[in-house]
């Protein structure tokens, strides 16, 4: 007979539980515990969507700001961009949109994240993205559906792969 020992709040008394001890409402009880901790543990497994979806926003708030800086901050060394049926690296990247910095064109992002999902330190993100932009009078909107992977690197979520599409108008 297996045996189990318990302290009681008298350090002198110790007691010898048995399995026999143990009906099966105690064990009802203990997998129910058991469960309830187990579904617990999964509702927490999300905690970092905000911050994977900040990840996102503050990715293309650098592009907006033509800040190479911090797209380098939300990416990762091997970051790679899916873009209108080509592959850039963050290099491509920057080189595309630098020579426009200084030519008075504002973008504003809005994002409809539609799904967020973490693994551990992976993540992947999926959402409608649209800029507006504006230069002088003459405004614009363009639409993309994309999804990004991110990894978290020294506490931080980066972007390590973007996918986007342009939509119709």
């Amino acid at each position: 007979m297996e045996k189990y020992w318990a302290a009681f709040p008298d350090p002198d008394i110790d007691y010898i539980y048995t399995s026999a001890h143990i009906n099966n409402t105690d064990m009802k009880k203990i997998w129910m515990l058991v469960f309830v901790c187990s579904y617990c543990q999964l509702g927490f497994a999300q905690t970092d969507q905000p911050k994977i979806q900040s990840a996102v926003s503050g990715f293309f708030n650098g592009l907006s700001l033509f800040n190479a800086d911090t797209l380098h901050y939300y990416s990762t060394d091997d970051f790679q961009l899916l873009e209108d049926g080509e592959i850039w690296n963050l290099d491509t990247l920057i080189n595309k949109i630098m020579p426009r910095k200084n030519a008075g064109v504002t973008r504003i992002n809005h994002f409809e994240f539609i799904r967020t999902e973490q693994q551990g330190n992976m993540a992947w993100v999926s959402y409608l993205n649209t800029a507006a932009f504006s230069k002088g009078e003459k405004r614009q909107e363009v639409k993309w559906i994309e999804s990004a992977v991110l990894v978290k690197e020294k506490g931080k979520w980066k972007i390590q792969l973007l996918h986007s599409t342009p939509l119709p108008k």
